[in-house]
């Protein structure tokens, strides 16, 4: 007698869940908001390897400076281990600089694409 009962059961942590999936396998954007995460992108490339190799060379000079620690601490080694743990001090200092000089050409390279789509964004609202 119960074999044609109807049953529904709602969950919103699994229907959001369903929707998030979902949503990477549709297009999401109209054509505003393609053109807003297309100047996201562009912002991300031209920032973020200037991120990654200061990160990059600043934790070498760490590793490096660290050696020189350990070759004045454990072996005994003072003239290697001061002139690698200046060596590591520079690369570390230096990472800074390096850094900003990636940036700043990665935003020279990207400035005119970046520009232009931020006055079509502008001009369209």
């Amino acid at each position: 007698m119960n074999e044609n009962k109807f049953t529904y059961s709602y969950s919103p942590a699994k229907n959001s869940e369903v929707d998030r999936i979902t949503a990477k396998y549709t297009e999401p954007y109209t054509k505003n908001d393609s053109d807003l995460e297309e100047l996201k992108r562009l912002d991300r490339r031209a920032e973020m390897p200037g991120t990654y190799i200061g990160i990059a060379v600043g934790l070498a000079g760490v590793l490096i400076l660290g050696l020189g620690l350990s070759l004045v601490l454990s072996f005994d080694h003072l003239i290697a281990g001061l002139l690698t743990g200046i060596l590591g001090l520079v690369t570390a200092g230096a990472a800074t600089p390096i850094s900003k000089a990636v940036t700043r050409r990665g935003r020279e390279k990207y400035r005119d694409q970046i520009l232009e789509l931020s006055k079509k964004i502008r001009s369209e609202e």
